[in-house]
């Protein structure tokens, strides 16, 4: 609820006499309940929840008790739950996320149908306490099963096999699920930052990509190791490797509080283009997370949002050679005032042999 108001709060400043939140991300931030529904709030104080009929007795169940559930129809949309909105409230309404159609058809009957998601990353993308608890707890989860990543990929053993392992020590060690499709990915595959399809049997002389995330109580975790199977790496790898933990090390140096996050992405691209790896780095150096893996701030050439205390965030940099191998080192970070903590660990650890 404290949530809410300060949320009411946002709103009065911006004049929304009513909000209507549709991201089952948003919902859950606001209810404790993870749902496809419609939460709207206004400023006379009310909350209601409109869920449908499978989701009523759960809504019930899990939602914060002083929220006003109503369970829809089967048919029901958000047309029909703003048309029923008293006309006072229908002033100036805001909205977190609606289909184009969805938006047509309730722009022409309400005074001013307004998109402000960001309202609601105000207060999002700041953790508090149990937030960050819970993503603490995510992340020790997520470093377990790297530690037992690194155990067990050796020639001869598939993808698979790993996913697998990894997959059923996150389950076993409290997870609700993982945060994201777990990456293992080998050999050339590496070159692709997602890793890409198949099943490849691991080799002798492979780099092995391994980027995975845990969901605990809804929060998420999220961290990359890159290996290599043999005990003598070659010089492109070894360099490449040291010098993305070299770039990783020095942004997060840098990395605190009232900080214009584009450029923590400059200090690493400037790295990257000085060593002649620019065309190489291919994606935004990291990312906020929370209940989603992906959520502001973004941290990337563009991004115009300032770092502030109690974001969480990844710093990952990467080199993809194209037909070659992929280097990425990854790792998930509480930003301080003055600082970053490091939330997820393994040790930085290239040869497994």
């Amino acid at each position: 609820m404290e949530r809410l108001r300060k949320f009411q709060t946002l709103m009065e400043e911006l004049g929304f006499t009513s909000f209507v939140l549709t991201s089952p991300a948003n919902i859950f931030y606001f209810t404790g309940f993870m749902c496809s529904g419609y939460l709207v709030t206004s400023l006379n104080g009310d909350s209601k929840l409109y869920v449908y009929p499978i989701d009523y007795e759960a809504a019930q169940t899990y939602c914060i008790q002083e929220i006003e559930i109503i369970k829809m129809k089967i048919t029901s949309s958000v047309i029909d739950i703003i048309s029923i909105l008293p006309n006072s409230l229908k002033r100036k309404i805001g909205f977190d996320k609606l289909e184009v159609e969805q938006y047509l058809k309730i722009k022409d009957h309400v005074e001013s149908l307004d998109p402000y998601p960001e309202l609601v990353w105000r207060l999002r993308s700041v953790k508090d306490l149990e937030e960050i608890n819970k993503i603490t707890k995510a992340a020790e989860i997520t470093s377990n099963c790297m530690e037992l990543a690194s155990e067990i990929i050796s020639e001869g053993v598939r993808e698979s096999e790993v996913k697998a392992e990894i997959l059923e020590e996150m389950i076993e060690s409290g997870a609700d699920k993982p945060a994201f499709d777990i990456i293992v990915a080998s050999g050339q595959k590496t070159s692709l930052p997602h890793g890409g399809a198949g099943d490849r049997t691991i080799m002798n002389n492979d780099v092995v990509l391994i980027d995975i995330g845990s969901s605990y109580q809804g929060y998420c975790a999220d961290m990359t190791r890159t290996f290599y199977i043999g005990s003598n790496p070659p010089d492109e790898i070894l360099n490449i490797y040291n010098f993305i933990l070299d770039t990783k090390n020095l942004v997060e140096e840098n990395t605190k509080s009232w900080i214009l996050a584009s450029s923590l992405d400059e200090v690493a691209r400037r790295m990257m283009s000085s060593k002649g790896y620019g065309e190489y780095f291919v994606h935004g150096l990291g990312h906020g997370i929370g209940i989603e893996v992906h959520e502001p701030p973004k941290i990337n050439p563009v991004s115009q949002e300032i770092l502030q205390e109690n974001n969480v965030i990844t710093i990952e940099p990467g080199i993809y050679v194209p037909g070659k191998f992929g280097i990425r080192i990854e790792d998930t970070l509480l930003v301080g005032r003055d600082n970053v903590v490091k939330l997820t660990s393994h040790p930085y650890q290239l040869t497994i042999y």
